[in-house]
């Protein structure tokens, strides 16, 4: 395939859609919680108690990055630090029950700011466009591998 001016073009495109979304997520959340810290929220809502490492890998921060965002959301109340019985050393981190809650206020409102977004596109196209971006996903996921 040759790359072509369109194909220039999209990462911008993307990127500029992304801090958009971003912008107005921020608008929409009172307590000014990041969207890192949001997703944080969401994965140990999903996943359970998880290790900082893994959380840091998720969200594709640094290790160092984590233990700040980890200790905000402690202050916040939204998670808690569990250490391990039968390593002290290890330490998990789960979302607490103050956390569930706003975890689903802020779900329905990361809804609206998404649907802000994309309500004009027909269904079809949004379909369409997750389904590329799955596949392109899958690529960089299976060189990544290699």
């Amino acid at each position: 395939m040759q790359v072509n001016a369109q194909l220039v073009e999209l990462p911008a495109l993307f990127k500029s859609l992304v801090k958009k979304m971003t912008h107005e997520w921020n608008c929409k959340v009172e307590d000014q919680l990041s969207m890192t810290q949001f997703r944080m929220l969401y994965l140990l809502k999903v996943a359970g108690l998880s290790k900082p490492h893994e959380l840091a890998e998720s969200l594709g921060v640094t290790p160092g990055a984590i233990t700040g965002i980890v200790d905000k959301m402690i202050q916040k109340g939204y998670i808690v630090r569990h250490r391990d019985s039968e390593d002290r050393r290890v330490v998990r981190l789960a979302i607490t029950e103050a956390g569930e809650q706003y975890i689903e206020i802020l779900i329905e409102k990361r809804k609206q700011v998404i649907s802000n977004f994309f309500n004009r596109l027909p269904e079809e196209d949004v379909e369409h466009l997750r389904r590329i971006l799955t596949t392109l996903l899958e690529q960089v996921h299976d060189k990544e591998e290699l």
